[in-house]
């Protein structure tokens, strides 16, 4: 008697997953399906291929201001691990040093990009 509970257990999950089962579509749809999807990828791409003209200084400062922001994450976590007021006091000189540098650099981005 267990044996035949399992098998119709076992028959109904055979049915409830032939039910689920999608439909096979005829290969023409598919076919037309893809090429609009292909349609809509090149579309997306032609869009990100778009981009704004910057300047050609203006990509070193970008690296270079990236290179600073780096390094100021680096300096604030190192000034937070550390104890003792002499060290506090150098890297906090250190810090305002770069963020100075910082501020100098993006508005010399700035300026040439208005520039363009």
């Amino acid at each position: 008697m267990a044996a035949r509970k399992k098998s119709a257990a076992r028959k109904s999950a055979a049915r409830k997953a032939a039910k689920r089962s999608r439909p096979r579509v005829a290969p023409k749809k598919v076919a037309k399906k893809v090429a609009k999807k292909k349609l809509a990828n090149k579309k997306v791409a032609k869009k990100i291929v778009r981009r704004a003209v910057v300047p050609p200084g203006v990509a070193p400062l970008d690296q270079r201001i990236a290179i600073l922001r780096e390094n100021l994450r680096a300096m604030t976590e190192q000034a937070a691990a550390s104890s003792g007021a002499s060290t506090e006091e150098l890297l906090s000189d250190r810090i305002n040093a770069m963020e100075t540098q910082l501020r100098a650099l993006t508005a010399e981005r700035d300026a040439l990009i208005r520039r363009k």
